[in-house]
């Protein structure tokens, strides 16, 4: 039967970028920061009790009762921000990196259905939210070391908890978005615990996400003619290959 549900999904900002036997150890590392935040929040039974729970391989789906609605919009999030900011400098110590995108709605569910748990238009909904490039953006352009998640709220969960008053964080702390993912187009409320902007050092890479990335090779110069160009270049002898510009020194 499907009844109101608050709809919590996750996922880890380049996850992808670990090796592969790091990849259970950072899956598992989610789940326990998680269920850390929660029990913080005061929702630590009701989330070992949750009829719904969804590996995403880089994240969590879970559904709960909507009754606890109010303390996942706050202060859940800053929860989950301080557990990620606790353990930064042991994860960095072991090359692991975990920053986390997370999507917050409400809906109808039937998350008992033993064929299909958890299928429903609210469920295709937050999955919506959480790949909206405001909210990746909201990591994208932030301090790695200091702003450890990103939240965004569903309209309906803006209107009827945020602005209606029903819990500790205020409209003064959400900036309002445009979600467009597919044919889904609907407004929504960005909430960053711990906003911060991205300093002048290069981020890390895909390919090494503790950072680390090598430094540029140097410019040729040949008998006193510095080369530079887009895109790749080869020189043999008096033969040039590729797009140089020359610059004589």
């Amino acid at each position: 039967m499907e009844e109101f549900r608050a709809l919590l999904v996750v996922d880890a900002e380049k996850f992808s970028a670990h090796r592969d036997a790091q990849l259970p150890e950072l899956h598992m590392r989610i789940r326990h920061a998680l269920e850390a935040a929660c029990t913080a929040s005061g929702l630590g039974e009701t989330w070992r009790a949750v009829r719904f729970m969804e590996s995403t391989g880089d994240g969590i789906l879970a559904t709960l009762p909507h009754e606890y609605i109010p303390a996942l919009i706050d202060p859940f999030p800053r929860r989950l921000q301080e557990t990620l900011a606790s353990s930064a400098a042991e994860r960095r110590a072991r090359g692991l990196r975990l920053r986390l995108r997370v999507a917050l709605h409400f809906g109808l569910v039937d998350d008992e259905r033993p064929d299909a748990p958890g299928i429903s238009t609210a469920t295709i909904d937050v999955n919506r939210l959480l790949d909206a490039a405001p909210l990746r953006d909201a990591l994208g352009t932030s301090d790695p070391e200091v702003t450890f998640v990103a939240f965004l709220l569903s309209a309906e969960l803006f209107t009827t908890y945020v602005a209606g008053g029903r819990t500790g964080l205020r409209e003064s702390q959400v900036t309002p978005v445009t979600v467009k993912v597919k044919q889904y187009e609907r407004p929504a409320y960005l909430y960053v615990p711990v906003p911060s902007t991205a300093t002048g050092t290069a981020a890390p890479s895909e390919s090494d996400p503790a950072g680390g990335a090598p430094p540029a090779p140097p410019i040729p110069s040949i008998s006193g003619v510095t080369i530079s160009g887009d895109g790749a270049q080869s020189a043999f002898g008096n033969t040039v290959g590729g797009d140089f510009h020359q610059e004589r020194s």
